[in-house]
């Protein structure tokens, strides 16, 4: 089997039988499950709109948009791993050490330049250890990336001392909030790295490589494709990414608490496991993840408002992620059922 053929069983769920009526339900439901996501987010905006005065201010919606940034951010980069198949926890650990190396460094009368290359050196770093780590060594990536995620913890509280850093160059706050269009400039990065990855996954032969990958990776490996180069690509890809997110985050905040990075861990991938069930059917995907984080937003603010606890978005999220995961395998399980037949 050659590399194009992998292409082919790829793509194979796309194609249909040539019996039209046996098509069409099949086809039609399958069109309900990749909308039924962003249907339910029209549906909840309407339903806020209607009962809870404050989701009729424009405001609102730039302030869940911009707000959500650094979360849409870390819910891509969790795609990339995802999408082969395995976890990469330390992401926004990732993120809270290199936003620290850029305070400490900026502090210290380091040129902004250099702070912000070390900032992502550092995920870089993060990611080769991780990637050797699962795919040379052969650990599994949920303990491997726990693991380094509870290290820079540690690694952020020593570089920071402990304590609240600010004084964040101008050039990393210009970076993530000049005002575009009425967003700041961060919202536009993260809704450049969605149209990235949308071209990445579902318009090149890496995109359905991973995905081959993630499925299964001995049938990948016979198939001829480079599945260790590509397993291993994908953890650097995604550290380095969360260096470049950290040195935004530095800007967007203006200072960094190291102990922050544990609050960004659950809200990503349920973003990222939810999104799987819109959009591309079973598939971590850039624009699902998009709709899933907005949907997850939108049921948060509201309970907000109507004057929730702050508890309750945690116990949101933690059913969010539980739901996403359940609707996942559920799908996954009747694709393979529908596929065999």
């Amino acid at each position: 089997m050659t590399a194009t053929d992998a292409e082919q069983l790829v793509s194979a769920p796309a194609a249909r039988p040539r019996t039209a009526r046996r098509d069409r339900p099949a086809g039609s439901h399958d069109t309900i499950q990749r909308y039924a996501l962003p249907a339910i987010l029209v549906i909840l905006v309407v339903l806020c709109i209607a009962f809870i005065p404050e989701f009729r201010s424009p405001m609102l919606y730039v302030s869940m948009i911009n707000g959500q940034s650094t979360l849409l951010l870390l819910a891509l980069a969790a795609t990339i791993v995802l999408r082969i198949g395995e976890f990469d926890l330390s992401i926004p650990q990732i993120m809270v050490g290199s936003a620290a190396i850029v305070a400490v460094l900026s502090a210290s009368g380091v040129p902004a330049p250099v702070a912000g290359v070390l900032a992502v050196a550092l995920g870089i770093v993060v990611g080769i250890v991780n990637g050797i780590l699962v795919v040379v060594v052969g650990v599994g990536s949920f303990v491997t990336t726990l693991g380094t995620f509870t290290a820079l913890a540690g690694f952020a509280y020593f570089v920071t001392g402990s304590q609240v850093i600010t004084g964040v160059p101008a050039a990393f706050v210009d970076l993530a909030r000049t005002p575009i269009l009425g967003f700041p400039s961060i919202s536009w990065i993260a809704w450049l790295l969605t149209a990235i990855l949308w071209v990445v996954y579902e318009r090149t032969p890496l995109g359905r490589y991973m995905l081959f990958i993630g499925g299964n990776v001995n049938a990948a490996r016979l198939a001829g494709i480079r599945v260790r180069a590509i397993r291993l690509g994908s953890f650097i890809a995604a550290g380095a990414l969360g260096g470049i997110i950290g040195v935004l985050f530095s800007g967007y905040l203006g200072a960094i608490d190291p102990s922050v990075g544990s609050q960004f861990m659950l809200q990503p991938f349920a973003a990222a496991f939810l999104g799987a069930t819109a959009i591309s059917i079973g598939r971590f995907n850039a624009l699902g993840t998009v709709i899933a984080l907005y949907t997850l937003t939108v049921g948060i603010t509201a309970l907000q408002i109507v004057g929730a606890q702050t508890w309750v978005s945690n116990v949101f999220y933690g059913l969010a992620l539980i739901g996403a995961v359940t609707a996942a395998r559920v799908i996954a399980i009747r694709a393979t059922k529908r596929a065999a037949k």
